[in-house]
């Protein structure tokens, strides 16, 4: 007998449109054995203290995150919260849907039934977590976080600041809000985001530390610390890396011909970037198993980030530990 899950969703997503899904999730569940509760989520953060306290006894056996990239980041920090050791599954329904993607699912409502298949099946894999904690200019701590996706600095917070920006403003439209949702708002952020790089002082430089030494990462635009492989709905940075062998892999991204270069890939997945000799090489990748990040030059001295697809604190220094296969995670068996 399968163990008592627990499914946490939100269903006054996409303006209450998410509670369909989650009634038909349910009676998918039922209908292949799952037993299970469910538990609604909570903004500002409280989804995490919620998810906690109810697997901190001995009733579920195992949580299930319905929802996108933000849902599975607060319940894999409740899920940790609890201290219990248990496994944790993912019906996807996100817009971007990185960690779905990352393993082999899928958010489209025609997958539904299969990711129920998944979750009755309970095939688990280690899924590595990040561990950070931002500094200001005293080194005096500012705030600390679970990541499981990506950890981010520089256009892309901004986009998602702009995005969620848009958001707020179209939420009392009804007309509009309808019609300026999902991936809209979040086309409209990237454009207003790159436009504004035009005119705007947007580079900054990191002076980065691991166990390797220590390197200056200058002229930058974005820098990205990727767990899982998926980035933004489609993109691949390091074909190579895992998300359970306890290292993280660092992305710098200089200026927008970088951005180009690792973003335009081949029907078959192959950077174009790399297909053509005659252009100058990418920055490399910097793989490792904790990184100290520290802001040298900048205006306003902090650059802003992103944790897991969300604003996060802006700050002048950060660490970051990797823990590795910190969560079991419920996936798809392997094709034989």
């Amino acid at each position: 007998m399968l163990p008592m899950h627990l499914l946490v969703g939100n269903p006054t997503a996409q303006s209450g449109k998410n509670a369909e899904r989650i009634d038909e999730a349910r009676r998918l569940l039922d209908r292949h054995g799952v037993a299970h509760a469910f538990l609604s989520t909570r903004p500002e953060g409280k989804t995490v203290a919620d998810v906690a306290k109810a697997l901190a006894g001995n009733e579920y056996g195992a949580v299930i995150a319905m929802g996108g990239d933000g849902t599975f980041a607060e319940v894999g920090r409740g899920l940790l919260e609890s201290g219990r050791r248990i496994p944790m599954a993912l019906l996807p329904t996100g817009t971007a849907n990185d960690q779905g993607r990352s393993f082999g699912m899928y958010a489209a409502e025609r997958y539904l039934e299969d990711n129920v298949r998944t979750v009755a099946a309970g095939h688990t894999v280690p899924l590595d977590a990040g561990r950070v904690t931002a500094y200001d200019f005293l080194d005096t701590e500012m705030a600390t976080d679970w990541f499981f996706d990506s950890l981010g600095w520089g256009i892309s917070p901004k986009i998602l600041r702009m995005r969620n920006e848009d958001r707020r403003l179209v939420a009392g439209i009804p007309i509009v809000r309808e019609v300026y949702r999902d991936q809209l708002v979040y086309a409209g952020a990237v454009l207003r985001a790159l436009l504004q790089s035009y005119v705007e002082v947007t580079k900054f430089e990191v002076e980065v530390t691991t166990a390797a030494g220590t390197v200056f990462l200058d002229g930058l635009t974005d820098l990205v610390l990727k767990n899982t492989r998926v980035y933004a709905g489609s993109w691949v940075f390091d074909p190579t890396s895992s998300p359970e062998d306890g290292e993280m892999e660092l992305v710098p991204f200089r200026g927008r011909n970088e951005w180009i270069g690792r973003a335009v890939v081949t029907l078959e997945g192959l950077p174009v970037h790399e297909l053509d000799p005659g252009l100058p090489p990418l920055t490399p990748i910097i793989r490792a198993p904790w990184f100290r990040l520290r802001v040298l030059d900048r205006p306003g001295g902090v650059v802003e980030a992103q944790i897991d697809g969300e604003e996060w604190v802006a700050a002048a220094s950060w660490r970051i530990d990797v823990v590795r296969h910190a969560i079991d995670l419920v996936v798809p068996r392997p094709v034989e």
